[in-house]
């Protein structure tokens, strides 16, 4: 069934479809600042959404996408979900694919290539910068504008380097075609496996094939794992051997044998491109009659030539795989070596004799030996001013390090030390007091007699439980916990995504274990008492648990001030339409139950649109 509308958009033609789901030409048709934007939307099909994996794939591709932010990468306007369908909107871009260019059959040239080469180097820069390899560059996810430009769609399979939960150990995403052979073998991904598979495209730009050719995937497999493919050069004979051998350096089967970076990458094609645009050396005859007629040297003019052929051949020779400033500014240096050539350059041997001037009117000076000592001394008085400045700054800069020095060796006062103390937690909070640790250690151990040490008490028993926290809970996935931890430590997770329900969680938790309140009013330096009927960590927990309570619903209480208004009108727009467009009143009721069902603020709220829901619906039926 064709679709209609997601979310905002009204939905157009499909304009592409890829194993992960369709993509759609689309339009924002809701009022407010987007209206009228020409998007593009791909949705995922409700039944890949249901299968194992492939919901995290999706989420993993949105959240790539939005740390995305490059004219070279197409950018993200938002996400979504309707009626079980995930989807998330793009730019649209006008064009067609690098794919299509191929497939109509056309054949690009040395220069095009590279230039493409170049644009897509500066993208993956930007996406590896943030910790995102594409794994899946090939022709069709790189879309050429009308302008030339070039931008690379679909992060679809993308992940971050230390995120191993979407695929499996040995799982192959990609495709097969511009695979490099790490993701065949199953092993370790890294940023060089997309400067494997830029290399591939820039060989079917020039070839108008891929690499390699197989009629199954595993043959395809295979062959990205173990074979050479043929030199470029044979199917695009006016490659440059350049250009021929950099694109075998990127097909390289071992990581190690590429470039470093794409920016080392981008930067030795952009010389490459300059280099070889330079005319060819003429014969060294012509260029010999040349230097006569222009008055050069010719030995200068030689030495010139040499300097061009060494760029030429620097562009020949494998960057090293360190990522050091030599690397860094080799092309640099080639630029500077590929110009020397140019007219405008050439510095003459001999200096041609000057034109005859033509009488003007006179222009005297005359300087007294008394003048030019009097200048003499000025100047010389001058540099003494400047030494004298420079002196005294450098002294004032000794004085300022010394005290410094002394300060930082001096031992903080307790007025200091207890003013550096409260100064940081009231302005960073006490919601993670490591950071005032050392101080209150050593205010402890040097003022124990100091009478301020009460008023800190209770910091260093807030900082007690936070450490106790944390330790346990790195303790929990190796060592038994008793049942009042798992609970809490079960509620604490909860409450990152859901407050509410780790709010009852919680409450449910003390009328469980201590539903005569024996921990109501403990401190938590007061945990540990013989008296109490629990063991001293379950005393803890509890304590614990009464905090995170008071803060929860400090939270629930802020959210229900910013989003009850909100839900209000979206109640009294749906009651507003219940005359004219019953069924969509019925779908706003049911939308709000479903989504504020569950949270205490919205009670009310969702008590009035379930009456009005089940009073419509019988209206609707009958």
């Amino acid at each position: 069934m064709q679709l209609e509308r997601l979310g905002p958009y009204k939905i157009g033609k499909q304009i592409g479809k890829g194993g992960m789901g369709a993509v759609y030409e689309a339009v924002y048709d809701q009022p407010g600042p987007q209206q009228g934007l020409r998007v593009a939307v791909k949705a995922l099909s409700p039944q890949m959404a249901s299968a194992e994996g492939f919901r995290e794939r999706f989420e993993a591709e949105i959240v790539s996408l939005m740390q995305l932010s490059h004219e070279g990468i197409v950018r993200i306007y938002g996400k979504g979900e309707q009626d079980g369908t995930l989807y998330y909107s793009m730019e649209l871009v006008e064009g067609t694919s690098l794919e299509e260019e191929i497939s109509s059959g056309r054949r690009f040239n040395w220069r095009e290539t590279l230039r493409i080469g170049i644009q897509v180097c500066r993208a993956l820069k930007h996406a590896h910068d943030v910790g995102v390899v594409h794994r899946d560059i090939k022709p069709a996810n790189l879309l050429l504008t009308p302008e030339g430009r070039v931008k690379i769609a679909d992060f679809g399979i993308a992940r971050f380097f230390h995120n191993t939960q979407l695929t499996t150990a040995g799982g192959v995403l990609g495709t097969a075609d511009y695979m490099s052979p790490e993701q065949a073998d199953g092993r370790h991904v890294s940023d060089k496996c997309d400067q494997y598979s830029l290399g591939g495209v820039m060989y079917a730009l020039l070839a108008g094939r891929p690499p390699f050719q197989a009629k199954t995937m595993p043959e395809m497999l295979q062959l990205q794992r173990f074979a050479e493919p043929e030199p470029v050069r044979r199917y695009a004979t006016e490659t440059p051997d350049q250009l021929n051998k950099l694109i075998a350096q990127l097909l390289a089967k071992d990581p190690e044998d590429r470039f470093p970076n794409v920016l080392v990458l981008g930067r030795h094609m952009e010389a490459m491109e300059k280099a070889l645009s330079r005319p060819l050396q003429s014969p060294p005859e012509k260029r010999k009659a040349d230097s006569q007629q222009h008055n050069v040297d010719p030995a200068a003019h030689h030495a010139t030539a040499e300097v061009r052929d060494e760029a030429t051949r620097a562009l020949e020779k494998p960057l090293p795989e360190s990522h050091d400033t030599k690397s860094e500014k080799i092309a640099t240096d080639i630029y500077d070596a590929a110009t020397l050539d140019q007219p405008g350059d050439v510095q003459l041997t001999e200096q041609e004799p000057p034109p005859p001037t033509v009488p003007g009117p006179l222009h005297s000076s005359f300087t007294t030996v008394d003048e030019e000592k009097r200048r003499q001394q000025e100047h010389a008085s001058g540099n003494m001013w400047i030494i004298s400045l420079q002196l005294a700054s450098l002294i004032t800069i000794l004085i300022v390090l010394v005290w410094g020095g002394w300060r930082l060796m001096r031992p903080a006062s307790a007025d200091e030390l207890f003013l550096e103390i409260t100064t940081k937690v009231e302005e960073q909070g006490d919601d993670d007091l490591r950071m005032i640790s050392p101080q209150l250690d050593e205010f402890s151990k040097r003022f124990g007699d100091d009478p301020r040490n009460q008023e800190l008490d209770p910091l260093r028993s807030q900082l007690e439980f936070q450490l106790f926290e944390r330790q346990t809970r790195r303790k929990a996935r190796e060592a038994n916990v008793s049942p009042i931890g798992s609970l809490y430590l079960a509620a604490d997770d909860r409450a990152q995504t859901d407050p509410s329900a780790a709010l009852r969680m919680l409450q449910d938790l003390l009328t469980l274990y201590d539903p005569f309140g024996a921990t109501r009013d403990l401190q938590p330096s007061e945990t540990g008492s013989k008296d109490s009927p629990f063991e001293e960590t379950d005393q803890r927990w509890l304590v614990l648990a009464r905090q995170e309570i008071e803060e929860l619903q400090l939270e629930i209480d802020a959210e229900a001030l910013t989003q009850l208004p909100a839900l209000q009108n979206r109640l009294s727009s749906a009651t507003a339409l219940e005359r004219t467009d019953p069924e969509r009143a019925l779908r706003m009721y049911q939308a709000i139950v479903n989504l504020y069902g569950d949270q205490p603020w919205a009670r009310e709220s969702v008590a009035q649109a379930r009456a009005r829901a089940a009073e419509l619906d019988r209206d609707i039926t009958e």
